[in-house]
C-alpha cells in the first residue's frame, strides 16, 4: 500500500500540484482547504497518514491549531507535519510543538520531495528494499 500523505494548503493550485508530484513519485495524497477539513478527514480516515504537509496560514483553523489538534490525539501524535510557510517560525517553538521540520514558500518540487523522502519512502523505492 502507497504511504498517504495529507496535504493542507488554502491555496489551491498549489495544493494540487503538489498532490500531483508527490503521486508521481509513488505516494498516495488526501488534499485538503483548511485545517477544519484535515482534521474530519483525518478522523474519517481508517488509514493514518505517513507525512502531513501543512501550510500554517489557513482559513477556519490555522496549522497551528491543527498541530495541537494532532498532537493531542494518541492516533496522530507520532505522524511527522512538514510545516509549509512563506515566514518559517523559529526553529525552537517548532520543536516545541512538535513539528518535525520547515519547508519556506516558495520552493521547487525537487525541494518539497527532498524534505519528505526524509521521512517516508514511495511504495516503488521500499519494494526495491524488500528486495
Amino acid at each position: 500500500m502507497k504511504p498517504t500523505i495529507f496535504v493542507v494548503e488554502d491555496q489551491a493550485d498549489l495544493r494540487e500540484s503538489i498532490c500531483d508530484e508527490l503521486e508521481r513519485a509513488g505516494f498516495a495524497t488526501v488534499g485538503a482547504p483548511h485545517g477544519e477539513k484535515a482534521l474530519a478527514l483525518l478522523h474519517r480516515s481508517a488509514a493514518r497518514p505517513s507525512l502531513m504537509l501543512l501550510d500554517l496560514l489557513l482559513p477556519h483553523k490555522d496549522g497551528w491549531e491543527v498541530v495541537a489538534s494532532m498532537k493531542a490525539d494518541p492516533n496522530l501524535r507520532d505522524v511527522p507535519i512538514v510545516v509549509m510557510s512563506a515566514v518559517p517560525p523559529q526553529a525552537t517553538s517548532l520543536q516545541a510543538q512538535g513539528v518535525a521540520a520547515t519547508l519556506p514558500k516558495p520552493f521547487t518540487m525537487e525541494e518539497l520531495l527532498f524534505v519528505v523522502m526524509r521521512f517516508v519512502q514511495p511504495e516503488k523505492r521500499r519494494r526495491q528494499h524488500r528486495r
